[in-house]
């Protein structure tokens, strides 16, 4: 059970997120000013992409993951 779970959360969250992570970096850091910058335009955008794809792609993922807990779907 446990290693549905994980499998669920790898395949459906994590790797999508380190996908969204890589092709659209919104997290620099300026070594010469020590500044931490982050582009709010781009971060807003990965969050709704993040948002998107857990609420509307990631149902089927949500509702087989209620099933095997013994919800109803």
């Amino acid at each position: 059970m446990t290693g549905q779970i994980a499998l669920l959360l790898r395949v459906f969250i994590l790797l999508p997120l380190a996908g969204l992570a890589a092709t659209l970096p919104f997290v620099t850091f300026d070594k010469a000013a020590g500044l931490l910058t982050i582009d709010v335009n781009a971060a807003s955008i990965t969050l709704a992409v993040v948002l998107y794809g857990l609420v509307s792609g990631g149902t089927f993922a949500w509702s087989r993951w209620a099933k095997a807990l013994g919800g109803k779907t």
